[in-house]
């Protein structure tokens, strides 16, 4: 089913779809026009734009919406965008489109994204320097780098003077990854098990913690056990981990006991708003709107400078001044057809689409979305020379209530 006349004139950046699709050859980004357009909900459009060897694909959500929800899903692991959607399609709403998330560490079986994660109000993990796009209550999203304001107290809940707090370094940190000589770190379900091999290291368990670790209230617990820092040790499905080692070690060996009160305060200041959903990527590309690719500004490793000249499958999201529309983007790369964008064309399409703020989701293999009725609608080449849908870390969806579609 097409647009409407009416849908085009309110939503404004879909063109009407053309017959014949353009030639194949080398078209340049403002040449892509939408070639087919279709409504999947009120609200919900998804367009497939063309031009001589590119292909993208857009999904257009009104965010304003009452019937529609911004999800960040966690991966079980890893998990395809296929599985995700199928998964989270099982478990009640109706999955109408998705696309691939942060980049990730693809060696961990546990499906560690790099930066932040917020599924409904709970931190799975926290922001490294790179941008995240962040949806409030009411879906209203804002693109930036935050930090985590993160403190742990063992005081009794009616003691919870504000001296009694101690900073939490980090959240979810790899060990190998690590060159501090002590510190104090939070474990989250998300990051399955923990097994770590630094002398004179203690974890404690909290079995439950409640509200579950949502971001800026005070989640209370208890101590469960305490377990020495080379023990394998599970993350509780409704719980967490803390783990000392070096100096935090010796300062609370003596003094944490099994049943003593816990409580975490998780914030994310620089994050306007009750975060209620948020997931990682970057860099930035569109910033009040206008161009503006932010590698520098951002903690990548310098090969990805590198990939601002090169053309590969490419994911990204962004919304419009008015913080009404959304627009989710995935451009195919590595095939014959397409041949994929540099960020720098990523971002001029961006911008052409009608996009004040705008980031980069991971690309390559990684890239992919999921449309309704239309299933995985990328063909990104990894590796492997064929269309692949690689395992992810994350993702981010768009679902409405089973009743709101009845």
């Amino acid at each position: 089913m097409t647009l409407t006349k009416l849908a085009l004139l309110a939503l404004g950046s879909f063109g009407p779809p053309r017959s014949d699709p353009p030639a194949q050859g080398k078209g340049d980004v403002k040449d892509l026009a939408a070639v087919a357009s279709e409504t999947l909900a009120p609200g919900l459009d998804y367009a497939r734009y063309e031009a001589p060897g590119l292909i993208a694909h857009v999904t257009r959500v009104a965010l304003r919406s009452t019937t529609l929800r911004v999800r960040s899903v966690k991966s079980k692991g890893k998990e395809s965008l296929r599985e995700l959607a199928t998964r989270l399609g099982q478990e009640g709403d109706e999955v109408l489109a998705g696309i691939n998330g942060d980049y990730f560490r693809q060696s961990s079986e546990a499906g560690l994204p790099y930066g932040a994660q917020v599924c409904d109000g709970r931190l799975l993990f926290a922001p490294m320097k790179r941008s995240l796009i962040s949806f409030g209550a009411d879906n209203e999203p804002s693109i930036g780098i935050a930090e985590l304001k993160a403190k742990i107290t063992f005081a009794p809940p009616q003691n919870l003077n504000e001296s009694l707090w101690v900073r939490l370094d980090d959240v979810n940190q790899l060990e190998q990854e690590d060159e501090r000589k002590a510190g104090t770190y939070l474990y989250t379900p998300a990051f399955l098990g923990l097994n770590v091999n630094r002398p004179k290291g203690m974890i404690a368990v909290i079995e439950t913690i409640e509200p579950a670790l949502q971001v800026g209230d005070v989640c209370t617990g208890k101590v469960a056990r305490v377990e020495s820092g080379g023990t394998p040790v599970d993350v509780p499905e409704n719980g967490c981990l803390i783990y000392f080692f070096g100096d935090a070690h010796r300062t609370m060996a003596a003094r944490l006991k099994t049943g003593q009160p816990v409580a975490l305060k998780l914030e994310l200041p620089q994050v306007p708003g009750n975060v209620v959903q948020a997931i990682g990527g970057g860099p930035r590309l569109v910033r009040n709107g206008k161009v503006s690719v932010e590698l520098d500004k951002e903690e990548f490793e310098p090969v990805y400078a590198m990939e601002i000249s090169k053309r590969h499958p490419r994911s990204a999201i962004g919304f419009d001044k008015a913080r009404e529309t959304l627009w989710l983007v995935m451009v195919e790369g590595r095939h014959d057809k397409s041949r994929g964008m540099t960020f720098g064309e990523l971002a001029a399409f961006l911008d052409k689409l009608g996009c004040w703020q705008a980031m980069a989701f991971d690309g390559g293999g990684s890239a992919g979305m999921f449309v309704r009725g239309q299933d995985i609608v990328s063909k990104s080449m990894g590796g492997t020379k064929r269309p692949e849908e690689r395992e992810l870390a994350n993702a981010l969806f768009i679902t409405a209530a089973q009743a709101a579609n009845k």
